[in-house]
């Protein structure tokens, strides 16, 4: 808010709008918009697609949070961004179940596979490397923390490592066998291997929202705007789309 109330200063307002909250949020999260950068039509056309790879998946995961807000406007380190919207219910309890897990890593892998769809395997970017550090992130906190692993049990293993959702990174530390280890990156490989194969999915299936989402940002962004929620959905009313169902 603080934040929010210095832009609307800057801005000659006299009260803060839902605008500067989420300007200034978007400045927080991902640093301050590049307002003189010069972005190239290509880089533009892929980062749009890799984000939409990212709403895409996110909208048609049930019980997953809302997409509120996509954009290629480039701040900080990050080309674009897609922002959810997590329940109150959500945040209040802290709670997370394997199925929002799962699907979280699907999301965050959607961006890769678009790229992969619409490039080809040869002509991905390096651009997904946070997104494949949070999948792989997850997927281990499940299998040695969360005891969400059959072939585990009913045990916690592994050293500390913090909160996994709030980007806190995991203690290289171990207190299991080699023997355990192999079963431990077999049961992530597993985790990370169906949310790849699940997005893929969704992306392949619903390629017609896909282009006219991407195409959707490019036009956007020449405006310095951004698609929000309820912009996004009507894509997909247009396109009839259905949630996944695994």
């Amino acid at each position: 808010m603080n934040e929010a109330a210095i832009l609307a200063a800057r801005r000659e307002l006299k009260e803060i709008s839902k605008d500067e909250i989420a300007d200034a949020l978007e400045r927080i999260i991902a640093g301050p918009e590049k307002k003189n950068a010069v972005v190239s039509e290509e880089k533009k056309r892929l980062v749009a697609y890799h984000e939409a790879g990212h709403a895409l998946v996110g909208a048609l995961m049930p019980e997953y949070d809302p997409v509120a807000k996509i954009s290629i406007i480039p701040r900080g380190q990050a080309g674009g961004l897609t922002f959810f919207a997590p329940s109150e219910e959500r945040l209040e309890s802290g709670l997370y179940s394997r199925s929002y897990l799962e699907n979280q890593m699907a999301v965050a892998l959607g961006g890769r596979v678009a790229e992969e769809v619409i490039f080809g395997h040869n002509n991905v970017t390096t651009g997904a490397s946070n997104d494949f550090m949070q999948v792989s992130r997850v997927a281990r906190q499940m299998v040695e923390r969360l005891v969400f692993s059959k072939k585990i049990g009913q045990v916690a293993i592994g050293g500390g490592g913090g909160n996994p959702f709030l980007g806190q990174q995991m203690s290289s530390q171990k207190d299991y066998s080699m023997a355990t280890a192999d079963i431990v990156d077999a049961e992530v490989r597993e985790l990370v291997e169906k949310a790849y194969t699940r997005a893929t999915e969704i992306i392949t299936t619903h390629i017609d929202i896909l282009h006219k989402l991407a195409q959707l940002l490019i036009e956007k962004e020449t405006e310095k705007e951004t698609v929000d929620g309820e912009e996004f959905m009507s894509l997909f009313i247009d396109g009839k789309a259905e949630l996944y169902i695994s």
